[in-house]
């Protein structure tokens, strides 16, 4: 790398002739900051994220009132595996509204001059109940694996997850940096160099505050004193 480095610098010096200036070096990539990524800017409605341009037409998935979007110019949702989210989250939603139903079908104890057929007919009752409540436990089971899937493809690949109107998180892509050149594999020193600011959130994770934007934080995760992930986070928007 250095051997290709030296020759590079030679050739350079060689096209240049003599008492012709250096031209001036290419202006640092943007960083993934407090003020945002791009024309995503911490704060935004949805509808004025989405007008920027930078993210994808179409969400890439949602789970009751969040929903997911990628980068315009990252990798593409499956549209298949978005339908089949949707089409989970009527599923989950029908049988819960099947478990309420059930479970107020249920109705007081049989009293003690209830005969057999009234103690049968509400362990019929409990036992629909039962049988409807698991079915939303199942079907949650299913759905907290796919969140989990969307999760890891958004840390992946970056993006944006609104809580209904708000942003709830904007992720950076792959290879972008925060102030001084931070990315992934930095120590916890160089955080504190970059963001003096930064302060202890716990669990290995340290956060630092938005100016002008109540709840939201520039938030860097760590393991084993490695930066792992970093995002800007709303701590008052939540999935319902």
């Amino acid at each position: 790398m250095k051997a290709l480095f030296v020759v590079g610098t030679a050739l350079a010096a060689v096209s240049c002739s003599p008492g012709q200036e250096q031209q001036p070096a290419a202006p640092q990539e943007k960083h993934f900051d407090v003020t945002g990524w791009g024309k995503l800017k911490p704060g935004m409605s949805k509808q004025d994220a989405l007008a920027t341009g930078d993210l994808a037409a179409t969400g890439a998935g949602k789970t009751g009132s969040c929903e997911d979007y990628r980068y315009k110019d990252g990798p593409a949702a499956d549209p298949k595996q978005v339908a089949e989210d949707d089409a989970l989250e009527q599923k989950i939603a029908e049988a819960q509204k099947a478990a309420d139903a059930a479970k107020a079908a249920i109705g007081p104890e049989p009293g003690p001059n209830a005969g057999a057929a009234d103690y049968a007919a509400s362990a019929e009752r409990l036992a629909a109940s039962a049988e409807a409540s698991n079915k939303v436990v199942q079907l949650t089971v299913e759905s907290t694996k796919r969140i989990a899937d969307r999760a890891e493809a958004r840390e992946a690949h970056g993006g944006v997850l609104f809580a209904g109107d708000k942003i709830r998180m904007i992720l950076p892509p792959p290879g972008a940096t925060a102030a001084k050149d931070l990315g992934k594999g930095a120590t916890v020193e160089q955080l504190k160099a970059a963001y003096p600011n930064a302060t202890s959130a716990g669990d290995d994770m340290f956060d630092v505050p938005v100016p002008d934007q109540k709840g939201f934080v520039l938030s860097f995760h760590f393991a084993e004193g490695k930066l792992t992930a970093f995002m800007l986070f709303n701590t008052e928007a939540a999935c319902a």
